[in-house]
């Protein structure tokens, strides 16, 4: 197949703002060797306009939906027109670093059978970077692993932004699954399981954005798609069972944090049953909501405070100064 190294798979719907930013931090990039698939979902704001910006830009392609489809429905179609050896994406409301792609170039040169590449990613929240994905010291499993490991992430620590998959995977082992709305494990959980060896990359390359209406705030509804990842990982019942267990109570706290505990009680009597009375867990949906929020709001001031930009040093000055002038011309935009 001839074509670019890398095709970028980014899909939008109604966030015509941030794609501007992630598409710019396409632009900047070091390794030139790629094209990006942008998808509008059946946007409704100010996308279309947007993308005549990026219209001199022979890389970039656009797909339209005429309705909302969903995430993964909008990637399938991209990666149906991909021309890259290697497909990998951007979400609108994430940021690439500029060599982000070239450092996945010479990992992949390194480490030529990989199919499933991933990297490490800044974390920004609250108007500045609160820390990274994963600690950059931490044992990753590569090669080629249980397909179980891409559910949750105790053992394959990834977001979609940082991820690159062999091109070639799509076609022997099929598509996102479009019933998946929230989530985009189950594909991975499938490759992975296929036998297609993992690649991780510890240094962040990718700015995430942590902000209200992600669909990874639809606690519930990930739970439920998380469980369709692990039957396709091809564990077994019994490990399938306690992965659910530990998924419910990850998804619990979630709630809790987000200061619904009345919320997190119901889930966790329809997922546990009666066993989840005697936790702790289920104890602690009883604390007052105003507790909870009181709680949030400490932690939110401790981060910006302990993370101010004042006294950040070395890289993660550099990655503020970077982030803060696209989001500043951003929200002027």
């Amino acid at each position: 197949m001839s074509g670019p190294f890398f095709s970028i798979i980014l899909p939008a719907y109604n966030r015509a703002r941030m794609l501007r930013t992630a598409l710019s931090t396409v632009q900047y990039q070091t390794f030139g060797e790629w094209e990006c698939l942008v998808v509008d979902d059946g946007s409704t704001d100010d996308t279309k306009d947007v993308l005549l910006r990026f219209q001199g830009e022979p890389r970039i392609r656009v797909l339209f939906n005429a309705a909302n489809k969903g995430m993964n429905a909008s990637r399938n179609l991209a990666i149906k027109e991909a021309r890259g050896r290697f497909v990998t994406f951007l979400d609108s409301d994430d940021l690439w670093l500029p060599h982000r792609l070239e450092a996945f170039r010479v990992r992949m040169a390194a480490s030529p059978d990989a199919g499933f590449v991933f990297s490490n990613a800044y974390v920004w929240r609250f108007g500045r970077v609160v820390g990274t994905l994963f600690d950059p010291a931490r044992v990753i499993p590569e090669g080629v692993v249980p397909g179980y490991y891409a559910v949750g992430d105790r053992q394959l620590p990834y977001v979609t932004t940082n991820v690159a998959i062999r091109r070639e995977a799509f076609d022997r082992w099929g598509l996102f699954k479009t019933q998946m709305r929230t989530l985009d494990t189950e594909l991975f959980a499938r490759f992975i399981r296929e036998g297609l060896p993992v690649a991780a990359i510890k240094e962040p390359l990718s700015v995430r954005r942590i902000h209200g209406g992600q669909l990874t705030e639809r606690h519930a509804e990930n739970f439920r798609e998380s469980l369709l990842a692990l039957e396709s990982s091809g564990a077994s019942a019994s490990l399938r069972a306690a992965m659910r267990e530990s998924i419910c109570r990850e998804v619990a706290v979630y709630m809790l944090k987000a200061g619904r505990p009345a919320q997190a009680r119901e889930f966790l009597l329809e997922a546990l049953g009666a066993a989840a009375r005697r936790t702790l867990l289920f104890r602690a949906t009883f604390i007052p909501g105003w507790a909870l929020a009181s709680a949030r709001q400490l932690r939110r001031a401790w981060l910006m405070l302990r993370h101010h930009p004042a006294w950040a040093c070395g890289e993660i000055g550099k990655i503020n100064a970077l982030v803060a002038p696209l989001l500043a011309a951003e929200q002027n935009d």
